[in-house]
């Protein structure tokens, strides 16, 4: 891992393609090489939460994609537009702890 001493790459952070990676640690910046997640073995809890979240995903985007479903769900749940899809996230989840 190199540590960064331009100007430039401190204010960088985030991944330039599949290659290179960019870490903030304090005040220093470190380049890195891309993770390699190929031979990765989930748990089956993670699948699980994977698949719920999945759900979710497709739950939110559902409701949201009709306007007159979008309109309903922001007055059911009091958030403004740019919260909607956390909310129903949210609500999704709690809806799937109750019936469990």
């Amino acid at each position: 891992m190199a540590i960064a001493k331009s100007f430039l790459m401190k204010l960088a952070s985030g991944r330039i393609g599949k290659d290179i990676v960019i870490k903030k640690r304090g005040d220093k910046t470190f380049l890195s090489q891309y993770p390699d997640f190929s031979k990765r073995v989930l748990t089956e809890k993670q699948l699980k939460n994977n698949e719920r979240m999945e759900q979710a995903n497709y739950y939110a985007r559902g409701i949201i994609s009709d306007e007159a479903t979008r309109d309903a769900a922001l007055l059911r749940l009091n958030v403004t537009r740019n919260k909607l899809y956390t909310s129903l996230v949210r609500e999704f989840f709690k809806e799937m702890k109750d019936t469990e």
